[in-house]
């Protein structure tokens, strides 16, 4: 190791700028990538550090860099290989490069560093031994709000017995006219829940205490990639799925079974074997009355057959007999070829054998679509009890377009009480996946919580859980508040004049990891990070960016409010209504406090965000505080004394606040702003200066972005 100086600085777009200097070489630009990516390189204030470098043996590259003993090493740079697309054509180098993403929403960098808070230095319960007190509110409109209120037991009622009935669009929808059009009323002023601005302000104090990330929805994603633009994910997908990864007619890892419940548990007993069938032969035996596709003679073209599509959904499995075709039939096929199907009802002969024949949806391609269908045979004496998470994660997999193997189950019992076909993945001793075909979407074995840093999933207490409370799996676990929030009632608003219809937040899902995930500064196909990379991490906290002009009713010419059951009526409240409510507190330390005000007390040209309709751009507010502290004695002195008492300066709050981070190594100049995470929030809660409509609204399907894989840039990098 040689000792250098490290020169950090920052561009104008906030990122970060290294120079190097050592005594064999003049200051010069550190270019490398991976160092400027480094959490602990993005966490260093402008300045100068003392560090230590090694280079490369008889030159002057540097391969790795140590910093008061952290050290980060450079991997060795490959080659970018030329994208081969599908016609076989080379293409140049760009087009191994995804573009810029663009969305309503970005992230607020997740950083390993979480502050702890001794559970020994709690204040007891019952006793002044903090401050307490109250923040008064005023809050301001800038931009629509709405809030949906709550339902009434008769109206919970009412949905509960709406939601039991078949072909219930029509009142579902005049349920919510009846109910939505409302803002949150109550003793006949408009009102923003205090849990709603609990939520706000506990999200915020999270990310400016450094605690964990609490509100996460932890599960498996599913996922199927045959031609996927990021070539890390089709890999991945075929390595799991097939024996073979780079052979196109390998045979599958995949097997198959019958699915059943017993008890409580759901479990796979194994099939002998499964096999292909050609649609030609399934309409021969009459099996099924239409073809899975048509020929369009207007477009020139193969269609899907909507008449096919609903029948599988109804009839998904069918009971037959089936014979096997020759070996030599099924030389060229990954799985076995079937040479005749028939009714099981039927005459058997002795060579015919027991079976289901399993349908699936249409598949485009050049020719017609997908020619074949699949065939399970008997039953083994082999069975596998699947784990309750994995069947927690197939039913939570919202992207599925094919049926719900759990739900037909449940729905279907007496009809397959042996159970109903299915194939599964088999991995390291137990069952990890399962769909109704052979091919079907698998899940990663991480889930979302999985990536993590190791700090967030730690039992640690932090501060955000001290202020607003824990529950623990045992009561002596279990942390009290203390901090409450009261409703904040209208003292100045109007609604708009009627109901409006917004459109919908069709949002892309976790699944789009490309967005939701932190890639290499230069990612490439090559090199996409998905779920189950080795090196995978959440980006961090989602925050939607402010939108003076947002258009968020929906102007399509295709909407029809009287057929339609896809929106919502709701009544927002127009920007410039005023309301006040407060924030009280007990027994707080000084950095808790300054915390909270921190996060409060946002900077002139920033505004919070609250409400329903955040990527529309609904929800901008801005507050005004003021901090009124208990002065216990003297309230208890004296009836007649409310014992409070407005701080004029809340300027050692922030102090001590400030403390705490340059305690933690976090803050390194006298300005929290300065600390790039803040950046990041600071800029995505300016009102004044936004980006463009264009970056932050959604991709649309037309503009092939989002199946093209375009990464999602941080939020300081977007102009």
């Amino acid at each position: 190791m040689i000792k250098a100086t490290l020169y950090v600085s920052r561009s104008k777009k906030g990122s970060v700028v290294l120079d190097i200097e050592s005594d064999i070489a003049k200051k010069r630009p550190l270019s490398d990538s991976v160092f400027r990516e480094d959490e602990k390189i993005k966490s260093l204030q402008p300045g100068e550090y003392e560090v230590e470098i090694e280079l490369e043996e008889n030159s002057k590259k540097i391969i790795a860099l140590s910093l008061d003993g952290y050290i980060i090493k450079i991997p060795e740079n490959k080659p970018v290989q030329k994208y081969q697309s599908e016609t076989g054509k080379k293409e140049s180098k760009t087009a191994n490069i995804p573009e810029e993403a663009y969305a309503p929403y970005n992230f607020i960098s997740l950083d390993d560093k979480v502050i702890s808070y001794y559970k020994e230095t709690l204040p007891p319960k019952n006793s002044f031994s903090g401050l307490t007190g109250r923040i008064n509110l005023s809050i301001e409109t800038k931009t629509p709000l709405y809030i949906r209120r709550t339902l009434t037991e008769e109206e919970v009622e009412e949905l509960t017995q709406i939601e039991k009935e078949e072909n219930n669009k029509d009142k579902m929808r005049e349920f919510n006219k009846n109910i939505y059009q409302s803002f949150s009323p109550a003793s006949g002023k408009f009102k923003i829940p205090g849990s709603s601005l609990r939520g706000m302000v506990r999200n915020l104090y999270e990310i400016a205490t450094y605690s964990k990330m609490s509100y996460l929805d932890d599960h498996k994603l599913y996922f199927r990639s045959f031609a996927d633009k990021a070539i890390t994910l089709r890999t991945y997908y075929a390595e799991r799925v097939f024996e073979n990864p780079n052979q196109w007619n390998s045979p599958l890892k995949v097997k198959a079974g019958f699915l059943k419940k017993e008890g409580k548990d759901y479990k796979i007993t194994e099939a002998i074997k499964y096999y292909r069938v050609k649609e030609e032969d399934v309409l021969k035996a009459k099996l099924v009355p239409y073809s899975m596709a048509t020929y369009n003679n207007v477009k020139k073209r193969w269609e899907k057959n909507k008449d096919y599509d609903d029948f599988y959904k109804k009839h998904p499995f069918k009971h037959i007999w089936f014979r096997e075709s020759p070996p030599s039939a099924s030389d060229q096929e990954p799985v076995p070829l079937v040479e005749e199907v028939k009714e099981y009802d039927s005459a058997s002969k002795d060579d015919d054998k027991e079976g289901y024949l399993v349908f699936s949806g249409w598949m485009p391609s050049k020719s017609r679509g997908k020619k074949k269908h699949w065939l399970i045979g008997a039953p083994t004496s082999i069975t596998h009890t699947i784990d309750e998470t994995v069947v927690d994660d197939y039913c939570n997999d919202q992207n599925r377009s094919s049926i719900n193997l759990i739900d037909f189950l449940n729905q279907n019992k007496k009809e397959y009480k042996d159970g109903i076909p299915c194939f599964f993945l088999y991995e390291d001793g137990k069952v990890t996946a399962f769909g109704n075909t052979a091919l079907f979407r698998i899940s990663y074995k991480n889930s979302i919580g999985d990536l993590r840093p190791d700090s967030h999933k730690s039992d640690i207490l932090d501060m955000a859980e001290a202020l607003f409370g824990k529950v623990g799996t045992k009561s002596q676990d279990t942390i009290n508040g203390r901090i409450y929030f009261d409703d904040a009632i209208a003292k100045e608003a109007i609604p708009f004049e009627k109901p409006i219809y917004p459109k919908i937040l069709a949002n892309p899902k976790p699944t789009s990891f490309q967005l939701y995930l932190k890639q290499p500064q230069k990612v490439t196909f090559n090199d996409m990070r998905h779920y189950d990379c080795p090196d995978a991490k959440l980006r961090g906290y989602k925050q939607y960016w402010h939108k003076k002009e947002g258009k968020f009713e929906e102007d399509s010419p295709e909407f029809d409010d009287k057929t339609d059951t896809q929106h919502t009526l709701i009544a927002p409240i127009k920007p410039g209504a005023k309301f006040e409510g407060s924030i009280r507190f007990e027994n707080l330390s000084e950095e808790e406090l300054g915390a909270l005000l921190f996060v409060l007390q946002l900077p002139d040209e920033c505004c919070h965000k609250i409400g329903m309709g955040k990527p529309l751009g609904l929800g901008s507010i801005r507050l005004e505080t003021t901090l009124k502290l208990l002065n216990p004695e003297k309230r208890y002195r004296n009836l007649n004394e409310s014992g409070y008492t407005e701080a004029k300066d809340t300027a050692n709050y922030l102090n001590a606040y400030k403390e705490l981070l340059k305690k933690h190594s976090i803050l390194k100049t006298e300005n929290p702003w300065d600390i790039t995470r803040f950046q990041e929030l600071r800029k995505m809660l300016d009102f004044e200066k936004q980006p463009s409509i264009e970056k932050t609204i959604y991709m649309t399907l037309e503009s092939k972005l989002f199946q093209n894989r375009a990464v999602l840039p941080n939020p300081l990098e977007v102009k």
